[in-house]
């Protein structure tokens, strides 16, 4: 059976006539009707019937399609897959995000992935502009029509801080009791984490003390580990020193949210059931 007379038959089922199905595929309508009745013959039986007004699916013919169009979308995909096998997709990852990107690529076989290290900014502008496919960041506060975003998991805010520091051995701790404590902040963080921790303190009428700006999570964990301040930005999973300790914030703070972004025009397949994957286990 010829996929392209299958093909047909869906468009004019579509369309409701044989004319504009003809000016959809941009063919003389004789040539598709004979193609209509070619498919007809091989199968058995007709598919429309015909009059003035147009065509309508006979009862076998909604019985084909049905079916014939799910095959079709499958052989399609198929397609589209195997011209993608072994293309290089490219996916961005915000700082801090080590052990995520880890446990993506965990749920992936045989897809050739290059993991690029990328602000979740920077991410959302490549994944725009085509240079990069996908993403794993911190979520932003919007995002571009043609980028689609997966929360993946949701952190609750935690200071970390020196253990033998004098507030470190609280069940919790209140904004003001940090307050006055200098906070340090990742640079790649430094714009969207600090607005929101800043109005977190705002909304109870405190003004935090800042600290330095280290060069990245890693950095910042060192440097608290240095007694230079406390973090709010390390998400109390990430592995640290012994001599540092995680401590929760007693007032509601807006959760950590760590997102998987994608171009919606890319062949990200795998990449997406991965995140889902990820996103469900939690």
């Amino acid at each position: 059976m010829d996929l392209r007379h299958v093909r047909y038959a869906i468009a004019i089922a579509r369309a409701g006539s044989l004319r504009r199905a003809a000016a959809v595929l941009h063919i003389a309508q004789p040539t598709l009707s004979e193609q209509l009745r070619a498919l007809e013959k091989e199968i058995g039986v007709e598919l429309f019937s015909r009059s003035s007004s147009g065509v309508r699916l006979t009862e076998a013919g909604e019985v084909f399609l049905a079916q014939a169009t799910i095959a079709v979308d499958a052989f399609e995909r198929a397609v589209t897959a195997a011209r993608g096998k072994g293309q290089t997709i490219r996916l961005g990852v915000a700082d801090g995000l080590g052990d995520v990107v880890a446990r993506l690529l965990s749920q992936l076989q045989g897809s050739r992935l290059r993991v690029a290290p990328m602000g979740t900014a920077e991410q959302i502008v490549s994944i725009m502009d085509g240079t990069l496919q996908a993403g794993l960041g911190y979520a932003p506060g919007s995002l571009p029509r043609g980028v689609a975003r997966m929360l993946i998991r949701r952190y609750a805010v935690h200071a970390l801080l020196p253990r033998d520091h004098e507030l470190s051995g609280r069940e919790s701790l209140h904004l003001a009791d940090l307050a006055s404590e200098p906070l340090v902040m990742p640079d790649s963080e430094a714009v969207a984490g600090a607005r929101r921790y800043l109005e977190g303190f705002v909304r109870h009428g405190l003004h935090p003390r800042l600290g330095p700006s280290a060069a990245g999570h890693d950095a910042a964990i060192a440097m608290v580990g240095s007694g230079a301040g406390y973090t709010l930005s390390i998400r109390e999973v990430t592995p640290v020193p012994e001599h540092l300790v995680f401590v929760p914030i007693a007032e509601d703070m807006p959760p950590i949210e760590v997102v998987f972004l994608w171009n919606r025009q890319a062949d990200v397949h795998d990449l997406t059931h991965a995140a889902r994957h990820l996103a469900r286990s939690g």
